[in-house]
């Protein structure tokens, strides 16, 4: 990718004021893009996120960067911030929502404060900052839009607000890439493995606890912010080939996590089929030996479509011996 891609560029960076977020937005602004640095209000005591420290960051080597503090929680807050690319840089090209908290607790121990907290932030929050920032794009012609998912999805324990709402923002992804295709907006997920400032706030849970923490603690020097934000920028840039895909970023490890359907078994009587036989079948209906990656719904119903109309030619080229 040239140096200077996003020269001309404008993209928002969300949860920008420290860890993940402040990575990628020094990066966009170094290949030179103007840069929204949003994130909640902050001096930078104590860790607390400071925008305006990043923006400072950016300007004093040449980029261009205004601060933003709102909420991505609530709509107003999202119109804010895109109001803040539209008034200060006249549009928006790419919108990275980064924004995240935890509160972890056991499923039985969760409140409606750690639910409602971590889905607004996360879930809707992607909702609320990318939906005006879709409009300009959606006119303009092009888009970039980058969700950060998380690998959680695969499973983790005493998170079920945070894993929920990333498990959403996977099925955004693969919504918005279809509404955003015929106008070049391109929308992936990102699942980064970073030791950045949301981990430092998560207290070990579940019975995976201790072979989690061993785990992480020997990756710690590969966990950085620099090691996830070069697939932050891929996704972000007019390179982008790729759209309703989900990216892990893992210790300088780089892989792509699918949704994929096993064969299955079909039946020729699918209303005489039994409690016993999905029983005795399940191993086959679960085996991923052969399996395929559907981009859309439409891609399973015509897949097993076609497959009846096999099954059932079959049965009526060989009709029963009276």
């Amino acid at each position: 990718m040239h140096k200077d891609r996003f020269n001309g560029q404008v993209a928002i960076v969300t949860g920008a004021g420290r860890g993940l977020g402040r990575a990628y937005a020094i990066d966009l602004a170094k290949r030179g893009a103007a840069v929204v640095v949003s994130d909640i209000a902050g001096g930078g005591a104590s860790g607390e996120p400071d925008a305006g420290a990043v923006v400072e960051e950016i300007t004093a080597t040449g980029g261009r960067a205004v601060s933003v503090s709102a909420s991505v929680a609530t709509r107003e807050g999202g119109q804010t911030i895109v109001d803040a690319a539209l008034d200060t840089f006249g549009t928006v090209d790419i919108v990275v929502n980064n924004a995240g908290i935890l509160r972890p607790a056991m499923f039985e121990d969760m409140t409606d404060e750690q639910l409602h907290e971590v889905m607004d932030v996360h879930l809707f929050g992607a909702f609320y900052v990318t939906q005006p920032a879709w409009k300009v794009m959606r006119q303009k012609g092009y888009g970039r839009v980058v969700l950060t998912s998380s690998s959680s999805v695969l499973g983790m324990q005493g998170n079920s607000n945070y894993v929920t709402a990333k498990a959403g923002l996977v099925g955004l992804a693969r919504c918005l890439a279809l509404e955003g295709a015929p106008h070049d907006i391109r929308v992936n997920c990102v699942m980064p493995f970073a030791a950045s400032s949301i981990r430092q706030g998560n207290e070990h849970v579940g019975e995976d606890a201790q072979r989690s923490a061993a785990a992480q603690n020997a990756m710690t020097h590969r966990r950085t912010t620099e090691s996830v934000s070069p697939l932050v920028l891929y996704l972000a840039s007019t390179a982008c080939s790729v759209t309703g895909e989900a990216f892990s970023a893992l210790a300088g490890r780089y892989a792509r996590i699918f949704l994929g359907l096993t064969d299955g078994w079909l039946t020729e009587d699918a209303n005489g089929v039994t409690v016993e036989q999905i029983g005795e079948l399940i191993g086959r209906i679960s085996d991923p030996t052969t399996y395929a990656i559907p981009t859309r719904m439409i891609d399973e119903l015509e897949s097993v479509l076609a497959r009846i109309q096999v099954l059932e030619g079959a049965a009526a080229s060989h009709p029963p011996v009276a």
